[in-house]
């Protein structure tokens, strides 16, 4: 009988026991669960702060060649062919003297110096007369802008610029009509002969109208280092020159706004794909500018990726998309720039000094004259140092900038579509913020339960 309730006790005690470690067990979930939803949502706070990022990808756009330039000048001289000296490298600034690139003389007879003021004259492609013929004739020279675009022949700049001089030198021989093998005393073809003789004056002065003499040509060719260089890109400018002279129709911009549509993602408000198409078929690239929007506009691919707008291929498009928070808030509207270009019109300009001319002094003596400086047109003043001078007018030559222009057209509209009724996600998002809030005081709660002293829960 004692045995028999012994045994109840027992079973009875092992009933409570495992009734309290299935409480204990339980509580234990419990706070894992507390635990495990404080930290969810959490997560979901920190993640709510990263979506949907609003950057802006503005547009850039290339500039057109300055209207003027002051000439900078440098005294790293270089002889790396032959006789054919460069005494200094010449290269335009602006008048905040922010350098733009390399300038290259274009009548190797006439002089340049710096911090002389040079504007914007012919274009390249424009037939100039060439003064001094007898039969004015003109020329051209478009290949110049091949040149411009093949300048870096190796990885020294101050070789490159070398190089490109003389290879401009010899284009425009060329392009005069200038044989290869002749000297020429003025711009009549006429006048050509093989002679070397008085290449320079006693001054040192280059004197043929040929930028290059027919003896330089051959120096050139025969140089193992940098003669075939020169040789190719003034064959391959030759050869190319035509194509900059293409008339593919005027450069202008087409867009049809009345087939843009606005659609509705999950997240945007967003356009169509916008195609720019032109009647012009030297239509290369474009770039997207936006110039004012209520919102904060992204222009993204076809495939909905952010882009890069300042160089958009011809024949792709883009969209125009805005959050749609932002939509909630006012009508879809934003005014663009877009700014096409043109390969084939590519430019380059022939900048002229301003004034044309630069006075020098020149002492009066023996070997110059007050008769042979008055007789010359020129001016006879007292220097700084009281000595008698003669003020010589020194002509300048013409000089080309070493940047090519490329043409554009631009086309501005405004983009507007009517308030979108979009769902009001903030009512939603407030009530999982609310739901979140309300878990995770519950999890503390339960996890401050489950913390009591066991001995409390058997009572």
């Amino acid at each position: 009988m004692g045995a028999r309730l012994s045994t109840k006790k027992q079973i009875k005690k092992d009933d409570r026991r495992n009734k309290t470690d299935k409480f204990d067990k339980a509580m234990d979930d419990i706070k894992k669960i507390g635990i495990l939803s404080c930290c969810l949502v959490g997560i979901m706070l920190v993640v709510s702060l990263f979506i949907d990022p609003n950057e802006s990808y503005a547009a850039g756009f290339l500039q057109q060649l300055p209207d003027s330039f002051i000439s900078g000048m440098s005294e790293d001289g270089k002889a790396l062919i032959s006789d054919i000296y460069l005494p200094n490298e010449f290269y335009g600034k602006t008048s905040s003297n922010d350098r733009l690139s390399f300038i290259y003389c274009m009548d190797r007879r006439l002089g340049m110096i710096g911090n002389h003021n040079y504007v914007k004259g012919d274009s390249v492609k424009t037939a100039i007369t060439l003064e001094g013929s007898s039969d004015n004739r003109s020329a051209d020279y478009p290949g110049l802008i091949y040149i411009l675009q093949h300048d870096e022949l190796t990885d020294d700049s101050s070789v490159n610029y070398y190089l490109t001089q003389i290879a401009v030198w010899w284009y425009i021989d060329r392009a005069n009509g200038f044989s290869d093998s002749l000297n020429y005393s003025s711009y009549d073809l006429s006048s050509g002969d093989a002679s070397e003789e008085n290449k320079f004056d006693e001054y040192g002065n280059y004197q043929f109208y040929n930028n290059l003499s027919a003896a330089d040509k051959v120096a050139i060719t025969n140089d193992a280092t940098y003669g075939q260089k020169i040789v190719a890109l003034v064959e391959e400018a030759v050869a190319s020159e035509n194509s900059y002279l293409v008339d593919n129709g005027v450069p202008d911009l087409i867009i049809d706004k009345n087939s843009i549509t606005y659609n509705m993602t999950d997240n945007y408000v967003e356009t169509s794909l916008i195609i720019p198409t032109s009647s012009n078929n030297s239509f290369d690239s474009y770039s997207v500018r936006i110039n004012s929007s209520s919102f904060n506009v992204e222009i993204v691919d076809e495939n909905n990726q952010p882009i890069s707008s300042d160089n958009i291929e011809a024949n792709k498009g883009f969209k125009l998309r805005i959050s749609k928070e932002d939509a909630q808030s006012g009508n879809f509207s934003v005014n663009i720039t877009i700014i096409g270009y043109y390969a084939d019109l590519y430019d380059a300009f022939i900048y002229n000094p301003n004034p044309l001319y630069y006075e020098a002094e020149v002492e009066i003596g023996e070997t110059f004259t007050e008769e042979m400086c008055t007789s010359s047109g020129n001016e006879i003043e007292i220097s700084d140092t009281d000595e008698r001078v003669c003020l010589v007018d020194t002509y300048l030559q013409r000089a080309l900038l070493g940047i090519i222009e490329k043409p554009s057209s631009s086309l501005t509209i405004d983009l507007e579509v009517p308030t979108i009724d979009v769902p009001d996600t903030g009512i939603d998002a407030g009530i999982i913020y609310g739901i979140g809030t309300l878990i995770v005081i519950a999890g503390i709660v339960l996890i401050v339960v489950a913390l009591k002293p066991k001995n409390a829960k058997e009572r």
